[in-house]
């Protein structure tokens, strides 16, 4: 199973952090792993994220899953299964941050990351555990001349 975290950085600090994200990764780990230090951690996560705008990515996701079949939501929670390729991810929404889970092929999750990537150019999603991170939308570096 994949889990990942997915925050809404702020523009100043994805200006900043361009091709530097493995920091911004350091700082998530370092909040799940060191139990004494999360509230220092988490002021300072607070600092660099913006809340979820959890109605209208909910509304974005409604309007552009609704159609698909193995698509479906109870509350704040989003899911895709396709039993042909044997593929499934739930997305959940919260205040500050988006869980999403998978299995199987990467197709569910994939689609569910298309959906936010239009909410916003600045999300991360991390993987914790298998050490992963990137930018849903590619985030380009700014030549200075």
């Amino acid at each position: 199973m994949r889990q990942y975290t997915i925050y809404l950085m702020k523009e100043e600090i994805v200006e900043y952090y361009v091709g530097q994200e493995y920091k911004l990764f350091q700082l998530f780990q370092e909040y799940e792993q060191s139990k004494n230090l999360q509230p220092i951690i988490k002021k300072q996560i607070e600092y660099i994220t913006l809340p979820i705008q959890e109605y209208s990515l909910s509304q974005l996701l409604k309007q552009t899953l609704s159609k698909r079949k193995d698509y479906a939501f109870k509350g704040h929670e989003h899911t895709i299964w396709i039993p042909k390729v044997k593929s499934s991810a739930k997305l959940s929404l919260y205040e500050n941050y988006i869980e999403l889970s998978a299995t199987g092929s990467f197709e569910a999750e994939s689609i569910l990351f298309e959906v936010i990537r239009k909410d916003a150019p600045y999300y991360l999603a991390i993987d914790i555990k298998a050490e992963r991170y990137g930018w849903l939308q590619p985030i380009k570096q700014r030549n200075f001349v």
